[in-house]
């Protein structure tokens, strides 16, 4: 796997575990920030494009 790749996947991960449980007095606003970055890893990690897998 690629750095990058890992890069994306462990905050995404962390992202996915801020938008699940996130702390009692979050804002909504902060909530749907999130939301929108792991939207925007997500996309990018699916776009990646991995030279070990397209040899």
């Amino acid at each position: 796997m690629t750095n990058r790749r890992n890069e994306l996947e462990k905050e995404i991960e962390i992202l996915q575990d801020k938008i699940d449980n996130p702390p009692a007095a979050t804002p909504k606003e902060i909530r749907e920030i999130w939301i929108k970055e792991f939207d925007s890893l997500s996309f990018e990690l699916n776009n990646l494009y991995d030279d070990d897998e397209n040899d």
